[in-house]
């Protein structure tokens, strides 16, 4: 497959995303290459989404082969389907029915006599503007299109089909409006096909509710013009119904129809209006490379939207095409795999013996079948005979959720290593591990719904003094959050939290100056103003000589090494961070503001309810609703002294902004009610 985009990528699972810089703009890309029949296009192909900066975005089929995007593949879904519903219709042999023509009347008070043909011919004074009534009857009794002829006749100047008022030179006319009413009520319209359309005049203005524009058919005089109307819904008719046209003509210069007609359908309109030519290529079953390409064209014609968006996706394979990337080799696997010699001491100008890629023989054997490189050695770690890999995993997963694994050294399963507190489990949830395919989904789900993990957390003193550590599973873990994790549910309980997923790291605030003091000259940390400022502690921007302020402060690893375990810590800078970080001082007025939002005209008491109900799922004890409710009357007092105070404490805010009429000093003093049940252990504790 030929890709022209090999670069600025990031895979997740089969999806494909990234961007590329051409000519001073960003491509924006996605292509997704999942099978046919999972919501993913054909497997010979990946359905892209291009987009130019600032542009609407472009759908398109990359297909197989060479060139890179294939011109015009984006719509051969489109145009084989309406190739098989044109085939139908024609089955159905739809005809015309025109309408039997019971009243006419235009403003302007133009003459009219009635043809044998069904038509009206416009006739004695030209108005400037006019609006034709027609009032008829059908045959039918289910109508599913509407065509409107304008046709010739030779009373008027070059046989029209317009009564303008310089007809000498220009017959032309001007539909700005086209409705219909059924016994009265208004019937919708979907589209509109025309014959002809003169230039900025398209027919599809004869519909669209603007007076300003319209249907005309310069220089295209001489000859009938008609424009089909589809309707939305297909009208069901009984044998007394009356059907009223209102053809709005108000350009003006008396561009006006001279002999019009109407007509119905029930069947496919469009299959009644083919060229001849077209008509015979669509019937065959092989079709030679020119009848290809003009049904093409005429596909395109028949679909303007799908010709512009055609000539987008050239424009951008284009721009793609003339992007020179610049590209990193990684890595690549040798034809024939270099000797390699152990090197005494540790010198590699005195090579010793030679040696080859090999597994611990302690362990299970490396099949002869396997090929000695990366994809051997994955057959060699997946492979029923090795308990290992599914063993640590399990084991890593159980701590996250009971705080400690079944071994509690998560990162040596060696003789150096704890024994497993309940090995029968352990090889339990690895062997269901492998034989669900490896799914983690399914293993979570095992782990979070067994009576293990459901239990309660409270502490009964018996089993206290037969399990201290919590070794044995007596009760449910209870445990300090995760650095990631406690961010997270702040911004939940606040509101805040976005759940976008995917894109590029995320700059959330945080102390100033951090990235300078250790990179020099380095990049400037510039926190989002936007969603990303909200988005999940997963996709925080790290930079392992400058890590995230208030993860550190949690524990968190500054990623210099590999670590398995994070210790859990119990220090005041963790609380002064829930209390001064400005993330979180932003949380905490966010939050104040849900609580005022979401009990509005409520007492002091019945607020704080809501706001410990929100933050640990727990009604307040009487003592806990006291204390808030003297701290909010003396914050409250102070705001209204000082409401400048209370306003700059909004004001140092650049991401969060309080919704238009809530009062600041209502929402200045809620803020130390929302920063200190932030601040509470009960609130960064699982369990």
């Amino acid at each position: 497959m030929v890709f022209p985009i090999v670069f600025g990528y990031e895979l997740l699972g089969h999806h494909l995303a990234g961007h590329a810089e051409a000519e001073g703009k960003t491509l924006f890309f996605h292509a997704n290459t999942g099978p046919s029949g999972h919501g993913g296009p054909p497997a010979a192909g990946i359905a892209l989404s291009l987009k130019l900066a600032g542009a609407e975005e472009v759908k398109v089929w990359a297909m197989e082969g060479e060139g890179g995007l294939t011109a015009g593949a984006h719509h051969e879904t489109k145009q084989t389907a309406w190739e098989q519903h044109t085939l139908q219709a024609l089955k159905e042999t739809p005809q015309w029915s025109v309408l039997s023509v019971e009243n006419f009347s235009a403003t302007g008070k133009p003459t009219h006599k009635l043809q044998k043909d069904g038509s009206v011919l416009v006739a004695g004074k030209n108005p400037d503007k006019s609006t034709y009534t027609i009032t008829a009857k059908s045959d039918l009794t289910k109508i599913t299109a509407i065509r409107l002829e304008a046709l010739t006749d030779p009373s008027m100047t070059k046989n029209g089909p317009g009564r303008n008022f310089a007809a000498a030179s220009n017959p032309n006319f001007i539909v700005n409006e086209f409705t219909i009413k059924a016994n009265g009520k208004p019937v919708k319209l979907a589209s509109v096909s025309a014959s002809f359309s003169q230039n900025r005049w398209d027919v599809k203005g004869s519909i669209d509710g603007d007076p300003k524009t319209g249907w005309a058919i310069n220089p295209a005089f001489g000859k009938p013009a008609w424009a089909v109307y589809k309707l939305a819904q297909p009208l069901e008719l009984k044998s007394d119904a009356q059907l009223e046209f209102s053809i709005v003509q108000n350009y003006g210069g008396g561009r006006t129809i001279g002999r019009p007609r109407l007509s119905a359908v029930k069947g496919d309109p469009g299959a009644l209006n083919l060229p001849d030519n077209i008509l015979a290529i669509l019937k065959k079953a092989k079709r030679a490379k020119k009848e290809k390409a003009d049904l093409g064209k005429h596909f395109l014609s028949e679909h303007p939207d799908l010709k512009t968006l055609e000539l987008k996706v050239l424009a951008v394979d284009k721009q793609i095409k003339a992007v020179k990337p610049s590209t990193t080799l990684v890595m690549i696997e040798q034809d024939k795999a270099r000797k390699t010699h152990v090197l005494r001491r540790g010198n590699y100008l005195t090579p010793g013996e030679e040696v080859t890629s090999q597994t611990p023989e302690a362990l299970h054997g490396f099949k002869k079948e396997w090929p000695k490189n990366r994809l051997g050695l994955a057959q060699w770690l997946m492979a029923p005979d090795n308990p290992l890999v599914g063993r640590v995993t399990v084991n890593r997963w159980w701590a996250q959720f009971m705080g400690r694994g079944i071994v509690a050294t998560q990162e040596d399963f060696g003789t150096e290593g704890s024994m497993p507190t309940h090995p029968n489990l352990l090889d339990w949830l690895a062997v269901e591990f492998a034989e669900n395919g490896w799914s983690m989904k399914h293993l979570h789900k095992q782990i979070v719904m067994s009576a293990t993990y459901r239990q309660s957390s409270r502490v009964n003193p018996t089993l206290l003094a037969r399990d201290p550590g919590n070794e044995l599973h007596a009760r449910a873990p209870r445990l300090r959050m995760s650095a990631e994790m406690i961010r997270d549910n702040a911004l939940t309980i606040s509101g805040l939290l976005s759940t976008k997923m995917h894109g590029s790291p995320i700059y959330p605030p945080q102390p100033d100056g951090i990235w300078r003091h250790v990179g020099r000259n380095g990049p400037k940390y510039i926190a989002a103003t936007d969603e990303n400022r909200f988005r999940r502690g997963v996709y925080v921007v790290w930079r392992r000589g400058a890590p995230y302020a208030s993860f550190v402060n949690f524990d968190a690893p500054d990623r210099g090494s590999c670590v398995i375990q994070r210790p859990r810590t119990n220090t005041p800078l963790q609380a002064l961070t829930l209390m001064n970080d400005e993330a979180y001082v932003e949380i905490a007025l966010a939050f104040a503001g849900r609580i005022l939002n979401e009990k509005p005209n409520t007492s002091a008491g019945e607020r704080i309810t809501h706001a410990f109900k929100t933050a640990l799922s727990r009604a307040p004890k009487p003592e806990e609703t006291a204390f808030l409710e003297k701290l909010l009357k003396r914050r409250l007092a102070l705001f209204q002294k000082d409401p400048i105070a209370a306003k700059a404490l909004l004001d140092g805010i650049k991401g969060w902004k309080a919704p238009k009429g809530m009062e600041q000093t209502q929402l200045a003093a809620w803020f130390y009610v929302a920063n200190i049940l932030l601040n509470l252990d009960e609130t960064i504790t699982k369990g």
